[in-house]
């Protein structure tokens, strides 16, 4: 399983960031490789979303059952699409009042090895290129 972790200081309050992160039926406003996102079910602090994305040229689907800790993490769990495995997390941690430090950790496997020699490359480019659309919207 691959890890893959980035952490950055963000001039803004923690629940801001938060709110951006959490509001996942906006991502194809901010993401570029976000063609769809669909809510599928809220129960409490679970959240069952399905974006469409097309990553570094192979288009597929994703569903996660989200974890919501308001204002401090979501951790996402894979529950369909093309990952073996996945993980992802983000934490807001208040380093003062409109200071947050924001981490994103990404636990994966993916299922087809061809695809997964051809994306190991170009991952960590996409991972700098996706915080840093995050860190765009962040600052709006």
């Amino acid at each position: 399983m691959a890890i893959i972790e980035r952490i950055i200081e963000v001039e803004a309050a923690a629940e801001k960031l938060y709110e951006v992160v959490s509001d996942i039926e906006n991502y194809p406003s901010f993401l570029t490789w976000c063609d769809s996102s669909e809510i599928l079910s809220i129960e409490g602090h679970l959240v069952t979303a399905s974006l469409s994305i097309n990553l570094l040229g192979f288009k597929s689907s994703i569903t996660t059952l989200n974890r919501l800790y308001r204002p401090e993490k979501i951790e996402m769990s894979l529950q369909e699409g093309p990952f073996k495995s996945f993980k992802g997390t983000w934490f807001f941690d208040v380093v003062s009042l409109e200071k947050t430090r924001v981490s994103y950790t990404m636990e994966y496997q993916i299922s087809n090895p061809i695809t997964d020699l051809l994306l190991k490359k170009k991952l960590d480019s996409f991972i700098d290129q996706f915080v840093g659309e995050f860190v765009k919207k962040f600052k709006e």
